[in-house]
């Protein structure tokens, strides 16, 4: 009975967590068009297809699209067919994603390390500052965040636990498929890349055969994988996927695509910039994790193993790349989120919790970057872009979450300043989605050069 009552209870916490998230990344979702260069194009090229009831072939006025996979087409379709052909429907699927992505981690992180870590490492990752941007966009960036979280918390249960390993392989396994539907091989190259180096310093390689189901993976793998492929593939002579593979994989890593370059610490810059307002304490963490290994049981140094080579595997490899754009290396901010919670969790369970002069600092860079974007938002930016609104708010709520956070740890109440980083994290969203974007949606050309090209064509189809 007492058993039964805690699995309600945990499943009763999860539908309200997964309730809450969707709310909170599908709020203003619709209130603006899409944004230019990648959401129009994915749109245009569904639209084509369900023009032309192909639902395989993507294409782009008329042409071979071979820039990414099927699977967020279906998902987008999936959408419209809901809710309707409007920037809503089409960005509502992302939403649901960032929901699944923040139960996965709650649902997961509970049972490899705690409950408390759980909460933590779902509220940082639904409140960093990336998090507003990326799952309110109708891009294929979501489902592979999602699917990649997947396969390697899956794959790191499955090696923890053996009386889970069945089932949580075969999770890895379908991530690992799903992930490559949506983006295509990096989504099964690289999670595979870090498992083999983690197995290596682990000394446990030949786990991979003689424990990892390879015989049931891999069948699997190919089974989901291979129709849609195949079928693109004979529908336009192989032509798609040789252009996926050699311009859009090899081509991007190989040479910089669309002006999307940046110098090598670009990746370091990016991580701290998207994980605000939690990034802040990311070197005190990585400290802790650190100073405190010798004292941690072996399972809970293999798991934060597992977190750091999950991150910086993923960061290091696009740092080599000469393609570079901020949502490449999203994929590391889970595992930085959990090894942020674990540390948060230990200032929580401290004996002295008072104002550290690594807190101070800490909030300190908050404040300051609070003080920045106002700087810029409100006053620097408008007087050299006129026409760009003033954004004299931007940076309010980090400058006001710094400081009641701090008041809250010198009062010895970590939780509370926790809670009021996360509050002022959902503010910015507030502000940004409600206030600032509506305003830059108008500056936008492409509503009325649509309007006008609707009346030189009198109302005939015209493409973009």
């Amino acid at each position: 009975m007492q058993q039964k009552k805690k699995i309600y209870k945990f499943l009763v916490q999860e539908m309200l967590i997964f309730s809450v998230s969707i709310l909170y990344f599908s709020w203003g979702t619709g209130n603006t068009s899409l944004w230019d260069i990648d959401e129009p194009i994915y749109a245009q090229s569904l639209k084509e297809m369900m023009a032309n009831h192909n639902l395989i072939l993507p294409t782009y006025n008329g042409q071979i699209l071979p820039d990414k996979p099927i699977l967020n087409y279906w998902m987008m379709w999936a959408g419209i067919k809901l809710f309707g052909l409007d920037s809503f429907g089409l960005r509502i699927g992302s939403a649901i994603v960032g929901a699944l992505l923040v139960l996965l981690i709650v649902s997961v992180v509970r049972r490899m390390y705690s409950e408390k870590i759980a909460f933590l490492s779902a509220l940082i990752i639904a409140t960093i500052l990336h998090s507003t941007v990326i799952f309110r966009s109708a891009t294929p960036d979501p489902l592979l965040i999602l699917a990649t979280t997947a396969a390697l918390l899956s794959f790191l249960l499955a090696y923890l636990d053996p009386q889970v390993r069945r089932n949580a392989l075969f999770s890895f396994y379908l991530a690992l498929a799903l992930g490559t539907l949506d983006k295509g091989p990096i989504a099964f190259l690289l999670p595979g890349l870090i498992v083999v180096i983690f197995l290596i310093v682990q000394q446990n390689l030949h786990f991979l055969w003689q424990q990892g189901k390879l015989g049931l993976g891999l069948p699997l793998f190919l089974i989901l994988l291979m129709p849609w492929y195949v079928a693109v593939g004979l529908e336009t002579h192989w032509m798609w996927d040789k252009l996926f593979l050699l311009q859009q994989n090899i081509g991007r890593f190989d040479a910089s695509m669309q002006g999307h370059r940046g110098p090598w610490f670009y990746y370091l810059l990016s991580v701290f910039l998207g994980m605000l307002p939690w990034s802040v304490f990311l070197p005190q963490a990585l400290l802790w994790l650190k100073r405190t290994r010798a004292l941690t049981q072996d399972k809970q140094q293999v798991k934060n193993q597992f977190m750091l080579l999950w991150a910086a595997v993923w960061i290091i490899f696009f740092s080599l790349s000469a393609t570079k754009l901020p949502s490449y290396v999203w994929e590391s901010y889970p595992p930085l989120a959990i090894l942020l919670a674990t540390h948060l969790d230990s200032r929580l369970q401290a004996t002295q919790k008072g104002l550290t002069k690594s807190d101070a600092l800490s909030l300190g860079v908050l404040f300051a970057i609070g003080v920045l974007l106002t700087t810029f938002g409100g006053w620097i930016v408008p007087m050299r872009q006129p026409e760009i609104p003033r954004m004299l708010w931007l940076g309010t709520p980090y400058i006001v979450a710094a400081l009641v956070a701090g008041v809250w740890i010198w009062r010895q109440r970590v939780l509370w300043a926790l809670l009021s980083l996360a509050g002022g994290a959902v503010a910015l969203s507030i502000l940004v989605v409600f206030l600032y974007t509506p305003e830059f949606n108008r500056l936008k050309p492409s509503r009325e050069m649509a309007e006008k090209i609707f009346q030189i064509q009198a109302g005939a189809p015209y493409r973009l």
